[in-house]
């Protein structure tokens, strides 16, 4: 008698793989509208010379691409940042100024990427150059998408743009990140790949704690409290939108059965 255990049908193993990369890209696609968000509100803020639009999908590609191709370390560096904002948040008063929070956390998180990448040989942090380069390029693929639909978007709600982008942002990176690591792998040693991943990671865990302190007190903000307020209107309903475009993505990625990027 054979104890070996039968495969399950066909249609188990698409449920199955549906359902877990419709979970993990739900979650890039929250990362992603939190990012999108903030972006938006704050080019405007900044002056930044360029659409906002254009702007946030820029940036909300690059960094969500580098934390999802990154996950364990993204975690470690959360645990270890996020006591450094709420000391600072202790120590300033009733006011945090985010300029001044990035001007910190940034360098110590590249500091901890750069010490993880110098100790862990082999990590999933390598070719976070290349990795970057293609977060960034699909991002300016996505924003100039936009831009050249921009005049017939006019008054589509934020959280509906979110719902389209953060899916043709992921599905864009997952087909071309493979073509960029052949291209560009070895542009920067671990410890560079380390400092990159951290310092961006410390902007997201900076970008998370002060939205979250000021939501608590919007007063901590100082002169950003109507930019805060902006971003904490539009964050619900962006993050829900990301959380279903993106989500449904990677249910239709493992109903289809499409290889993991092990990369």
């Amino acid at each position: 008698m054979s104890l070996t255990k039968p495969e399950p049908p066909v249609m188990i193993l698409r449920l199955r793989e549906a359902g877990i990369r419709g979970g993990i890209w739900a979650f890039i696609g929250l990362l992603y509208a939190v990012l999108f968000v903030f972006f938006v509100v704050f080019s405007r803020r900044w002056d930044i010379p360029a659409d906002p639009f254009f702007v946030a999908a820029v940036l909300a590609a690059t960094i969500g691409a580098l934390i999802y191709s990154s996950m364990r370390l993204a975690v470690l560096m959360a645990g270890l940042l996020f006591p450094i904002s709420i000391i600072m948040f202790t120590l300033g008063g009733g006011e945090l100024d985010l300029l001044h929070l990035l001007a910190i956390m940034l360098p110590a998180g590249a500091l901890m990427g750069a010490l993880y990448g110098y100790l862990s040989h082999g990590s999933r942090i390598r070719c976070a150059d290349a990795k970057t380069l293609a977060g960034f390029c699909v991002g300016v693929l996505v924003g100039l998408l936009y831009m050249l639909l921009s005049s017939r978007l006019q008054g589509v709600p934020l959280a509906w743009l979110v719902a389209a982008m953060s899916p043709l942002t992921g599905v864009l990176y997952v087909l071309l990140v493979p073509t960029f690591i052949h291209l560009y792998d070895d542009l920067l040693p671990p410890v560079g790949d380390g400092a990159l991943v951290g310092g961006f990671v410390a902007v997201f865990i900076s970008i998370c704690s002060f939205v979250m302190a000021s939501s608590v007190d919007t007063g901590m903000a100082g002169n950003l409290v109507p930019e805060v307020e902006l971003v904490l209107e539009q964050l619900p309903s962006a993050m829900l939108g990301g959380v279903i475009g993106a989500g449904l993505a990677g249910v239709i990625s493992g109903l289809l059965l499409t290889d993991w990027q092990d990369l």
